[in-house]
């Protein structure tokens, strides 16, 4: 109750304010996020004796799916969809995959369309195993509300970057911040910071300038 809100600065850890050339952008909405870990299981088999069309590979099962969730994120415009860990358990160079364990990242600004996001993927993967032959398992990991910033704190902001003559840029963020676990307690919102080497982050050339720093 002794609390007003919480506001929270940040570089932007993307390449959307370096490539327009802004030093600060307004968050409107932190994405929600769903996290699976899946299995697809087919049959291990010799890589030199099995003709192609008697394989159960669950490596190319694995490989559709991963043009598929590329194809569906884009389909919305600002949800992204992220393969980021695959494995071919002891697999082997003459060895039919029988089995791939992979992630799923799945983000969007409104949780109907993180939901509808995931869902499709979801099917998508049931399709493909059930035309391939295969089995599959996928498990929630992480399930991650969106957080939209209140429009007050939010225009605070706006003012504030108003103040010194720089232009708004209004635009959600792709990252989880500690605001998004703030936001269930106090209003809340974030300004982000431009990032140097075209907004690289989880990276060791992520950075940013100390001109942006004193702006913010």
């Amino acid at each position: 109750a002794d609390y007003l809100g919480f506001v929270e600065l940040h570089i932007e850890q993307g390449p959307v304010l370096n490539e327009l050339d802004m030093p600060l952008g307004i968050v409107t909405s932190i994405n929600g996020s769903i996290r699976m870990q899946c299995e697809i299981i087919g049959t291990a088999s010799h890589a030199g004796t099995t003709p192609m069309d008697r394989r159960a590979d669950a490596a190319t099962a694995l490989a559709e799916l991963a043009l598929y969730v590329e194809q569906r994120a884009l389909r919305d415009g600002d949800s992204v969809a992220t393969i980021g860990m695959l494995q071919v358990p002891n697999g082997s160079v003459n060895v039919v995959p029988g089995r791939c364990l992979f992630s799923l990242d799945m983000r969007a600004p409104v949780n109907a369309q993180r939901d509808a996001l995931a869902a499709d993927i979801l099917a998508a993967l049931q399709r493909i195993c059930e035309k391939r032959g295969l089995r599959y398992t996928a498990e929630e990991s992480m399930r991650a509300a969106a957080a939209p910033s209140a429009p007050a704190w939010q225009a605070r902001w706006e003012a504030a970057v108003s103040s010194l003559g720089l232009p708004l840029h209004r635009m959600p963020s792709g990252a989880g911040h500690d605001a998004m676990k703030m936001h269930d307690l106090l209003p809340q919102a974030m300004l982000f910071v431009r990032g140097e080497n075209s907004g690289i982050s989880h990276n060791p050339l992520e950075s940013t300038t100390s001109h942006d720093m004193q702006l913010a």
